[in-house]
């Protein structure tokens, strides 16, 4: 039986991870972390609390604990990846992170796979997962760290979808919609995305768990189904039953919002298209694939949150916001239009 610790546990990505491992008889599982969200936690499951951020009290507490595979989805930079060493080196078989596809250089190429550039001059929280890469490899050629790095591109579940232009949560930009209210879109809409269920990612992740050819080895765990955000969001505005009624603002303009990140989140991230070759996952699980394509998640979304009504949270800040915003672009759009007729 494999001793396996998950470090986090009860997020986006690995609460299906957490409940697809705590169903296979041949781990036993722990999880890690400050105890906010336990509650989607199987019963089977050995629950460890500790602040990841406090690493002399998780040196403590994980002191005279022994495990084959840790899984962390916790690491934001070199600082994390260093501790993670100092703690778990020597003491493994494995040790999973988790990391991202905005490390790559989306500049250079639109077409991706675990050998693009990295480096995203753009995003803060791309650049401190680089660094962590860094140093989990710089171990691994150095001191023999087991790691394994696992790269998800954007990954929704029940209460979000894959979004441009957004508040806090993504019901800001349903509840537009169902206001009949403009919603705003960077660019042209027609950049090339790809969005990855949770569930899938989790039923392509678990292959990885164990998997002794997979150390010093980076895996793009996505789905590989291209679709652009203008189809996102007129299959958002299908399924409610409204117009679409797109605003296209340039990520060269929206990256200066003072109210919202847009230039980590847009400038960053989604500005760029995004195709990727997924062979090398491929190759590892063999028939696996995912079956849960934009449309679908789409429709659970809609589905979960009709269930949960109290997460149908209003947002008036983003609301006015976006409404100032598209005031003030479609009077320096039909400004502009009239200087480039006379021009």
């Amino acid at each position: 039986m494999k001793r396996v610790l998950i470090i986090g546990g009860t997020g986006t990505i690995s609460t299906p991870i957490t409940k697809l491992l705590a169903k296979n008889p041949n781990i036993k599982l722990s999880v890690l972390n400050r105890g906010r969200r336990n509650e989607v936690l199987p019963a089977n499951v050995d629950f460890i609390k500790a602040d990841i951020n406090d690493f002399d009290n998780v040196k403590r507490t994980l002191e005279h604990l022994e495990f084959d595979i840790v899984i962390h989805f916790l690491v934001w930079d070199s600082f994390g990846a260093q501790k993670c060493v100092e703690l778990f080196g020597g003491k493994i078989e494995q040790f999973i992170f988790i990391s991202t596809i905005c490390v790559l250089n989306h500049e250079l190429s639109c077409n991706l796979n675990e050998e693009s550039l990295v480096g995203n001059e753009y995003s803060v929280y791309a650049q401190g997962k680089a660094a962590a890469e860094k140093v989990f490899l710089d171990a691994y050629q150095t001191k023999n760290f087991p790691i394994t790095i696992v790269r998800p591109s954007q990954t929704y579940s029940d209460n979000r979808i894959p979004l441009s232009v957004k508040g806090n949560g993504c019901w800001s930009v349903v509840s537009r919609m169902l206001k009949n209210k403009e919603v705003i879109i960077h660019g042209d809409g027609q950049s090339v995305w790809a969005s990855t269920h949770a569930l899938d990612f989790a039923n392509l992740f678990i292959k990885i768990v164990g998997e002794k050819t997979t150390i010093g080895e980076i895996y793009h765990v996505v789905n590989d189904e291209a679709h652009s955000w203008d189809m996102i969001y007129q299959h958002l505005a299908n399924l409610l039953n409204v117009e679409y009624k797109p605003v296209y603002i340039s990520t060269d303009i929206l990256k200066h919002a003072g109210k919202y990140n847009l230039d980590m989140t847009i400038q960053g991230d989604k500005r760029w298209s995004n195709i990727f070759d997924t062979s090398k996952m491929q190759r590892l699980v063999m028939s696996g694939k995912p079956t849960i394509d934009y449309r679908k998640g789409i429709e659970m979304y809609l589905q979960f949150m009709n269930e949960h009504p109290e997460l149908k949270i209003e947002e008036a800040e983003f609301d006015d916001w976006c409404d100032r915003v598209i005031e003030k672009y479609e009077v320096l759009k039909r400004n502009m239009i009239e200087e480039i007729r006379e021009a």
